[in-house]
């Protein structure tokens, strides 16, 4: 018996040119506030997360894929997944591994150069756990001694808004991270924003949601 077929979804209806004249209207203050929704939903990296993403697959993709993950804002690591892995779960227990004492120890030994407290002669690469300015900064044991986190390099308070290239045909995931003390938006060495697509239910109303990357 041939298997049957999948069911095709039933198309939403057409958008009228009145309506879609009025949604252009709205789609800057609709931008504001689903930007708002989004970035007060935004988990703690340092926090366990309380959702789930799960990695899907996608037409003309593996069952590979590769998510970045900065180490500051210039360094990054690229680890594997696949589809089915739970991204949210992966991130937060890469960000919760400790540094060795090595790295924590080059990393402090950066920070007191750019405060001008230790001679640069002699002074050695930490392993790419760095800040914008080149030096290692941790944002929340300082020169404590205290073997820090992973998390504790990527600035005062990081979030986790969602992910880039999930669902396209980019291989590389990328997260869209928010500093809800700098109130900062940045994805790799850029900042982002969310995109827009106008949603149209099956009784025809259409609204402005933010589009799926």
């Amino acid at each position: 018996m041939p298997p049957k077929k999948p069911k095709a979804k039933p198309e939403a209806p057409a958008v009228s040119p009145a309506k879609l004249k009025e949604l252009e209207g709205t789609k800057s203050a609709s931008r504001d506030s689903l930007r708002s929704q989004l970035l007060f939903q935004s988990w703690a990296i340092d926090k366990s997360p309380g959702s789930k993403r799960i990695i899907v697959p996608q037409a003309g993709k593996g069952t590979k894929r590769k998510i970045s993950l900065p180490r500051g804002s210039k360094e990054y690591d690229t680890v594997e997944v696949r589809v089915g892995d739970e991204l949210n779960a992966i991130v937060y227990k890469y960000y919760q591994e400790r540094m060795s004492q090595a790295i924590r120890d080059e990393a402090l030994k950066k920070d007191q150069i750019r405060r001008g407290r230790v001679d640069k002669a002699g002074g050695s690469e930490m392993d790419g756990w760095v800040n914008g300015g080149g030096y290692g900064i941790n944002y929340v044991a300082g020169e404590t001694g205290i073997i820090e986190k992973k998390n504790e390099y990527l600035g005062p308070a990081p979030m986790i808004s969602g992910y880039r290239n999930l669902h396209s045909t980019e291989h590389e995931i990328q997260v869209l991270w928010y500093d809800g003390f700098l109130q900062d938006r940045w994805c790799e060495a850029d900042s982002w924003d969310i995109e827009l697509e106008i949603s149209v239910n099956a009784k025809g109303d259409a609204d402005w949601t933010i589009a799926q990357t």
